[in-house]
């Protein structure tokens, strides 16, 4: 759509990271945010573009860092049209900035990967905006795999990270990987050293190996709970390490699948609303129904979970916008911490919080309106409407 140089969205219920501000107005010039506050206060200029947000709540636009597909396209495809697709399904449900996230698999196959989202990233997309790569395996645990293909599962390899960064034009973000296997504390240092997130996920550690891990630079978990070793009182496990290390941050599937609702409220409980981090883990299927693969395995998606023929979990169906909900519904927290899982605390997990993230002035005018129950009204990203 036509992006105009000043656009002012009113009588909204505008979600900043201090409060929020009823009757309010953003006002947007040259695709930043110029101004936010009460109506009566700001003045909307002659010239400007008037979105009516009728009452809505007007929140940054939700940002997802764990997202391998939806609307019948995947990250592991290898081609810029299969990426903008899933920007627009991921624009659809209110998410501005994503991180395509690739599976365990060949080196031509990641680095074809790769290198198809830095040509997205390049070129941009037509939703939401592509802010780095996360790398989600090959240098896993086969014991705690998970949907990962164990045929590609192998030993850290410094030189082939090495290349698929280069492919990246350095825009890798995050790297799971488990740090108990042999030469993983190793690369867990190399990649801290490069600026880019250790994560620890499909991981089999102990307790004190997890914490060993944090110490070499670990700062962030996989959706936590979900293949990692669980808590036991005499062996905490990675969960354990999760829940009691302030240096981590917690990725959350909040789709009350993956994780039982008390035990998300149990992860709110112990890290705050400042540590948690809402992510889909969506995959190709994601908004359709039907027979699909994910890494060259047969996966039914429904409307409310994606499975293996064996019945067991193949990634998620969640979007963004359905996590904010949920974690409303389930998990009991505010509209606006929810909202910061979304958005706050990503951005500053990937190091985008001083142009992204947040409804201050001087970021991108990257927004989502949503109504009372958390559908997606409109989406903007640096501006420019790409869903409504």
């Amino acid at each position: 759509m036509t992006t105009h140089s000043i656009v002012a969205i009113k009588n909204g219920r505008i979600v900043t990271p201090r409060d929020i501000i009823e009757n309010g107005v953003v006002l947007i010039e040259n695709s930043k945010i110029k101004s936010v506050g009460e109506r009566s206060k700001l003045k909307v200029p002659s010239n400007a573009l008037v979105i009516d947000a009728c009452g809505r709540a007007v929140t940054p636009g939700f940002i997802d860092i764990h997202i391998h597909g939806g609307g019948g396209s995947d990250a592991m495809d290898c081609s810029y049209d299969s990426v903008n697709r899933i920007s627009l399904f991921e624009a659809r449900h209110g998410t501005t900035g994503f991180l395509p996230t690739t599976i365990t698999a060949s080196q031509e196959d990641l680095l074809n990967s790769v290198k198809a989202i830095r040509i997205a990233m390049e070129r941009g997309t037509g939703g939401g905006e592509i802010l780095g790569v996360h790398l989600e395996g090959p240098y896993i645990n086969i014991e705690r795999m998970g949907g990962q293909p164990p045929e590609y599962i192998r030993k850290p390899d410094s030189e082939e990270l090495g290349r698929l960064v280069e492919a990246s034009n350095n825009n890798i973000k995050i790297i799971t990987l488990a740090p108990e296997v042999e030469g993983g504390l190793e690369l867990v240092r190399r990649v801290v050293q490069q600026g880019v997130v250790a994560s620890i996920g499909h991981s089999d550690a102990t307790y004190d190996e997890a914490l060993r891990a944090v110490e070499a630079g670990v700062s962030h978990a996989c959706h936590t709970y979900n293949a990692m070793r669980g808590f036991h009182h005499r062996e905490p496990g990675v969960v354990g390490a999760v829940l009691s290390c302030d240096e981590l941050t917690a990725e959350l599937i909040a789709d009350g699948i993956h994780v039982h609702p008390e035990a998300m409220r149990i992860l709110v409980k112990c890290k705050g609303t400042d540590r948690i981090i809402l992510v889909t883990d969506a995959i190709v299927g994601t908004g359709t129904q039907g027979k699909y693969k994910l890494g060259g395995r047969d996966i039914i998606v429904t409307k409310k979970s994606s499975r293996f023929l064996d019945g067991s979990i193949a990634g998620s169906v969640l979007t963004m916008d359905s996590a904010v909900k949920n974690m409303v519904e389930l998990a009991g927290v505010s509209l606006r911490d929810a909202i910061k899982m979304a958005t706050v605390n990503p951005a500053r997990r990937i190091g985008v919080y001083d142009r992204k993230g947040s409804l201050e002035i001087g970021k991108d005018a990257d927004i989502t309106i949503v109504d009372e129950q958390l559908n997606v009204y409109m989406t903007m990203v640096r501006g420019r409407v790409v869903y409504e």
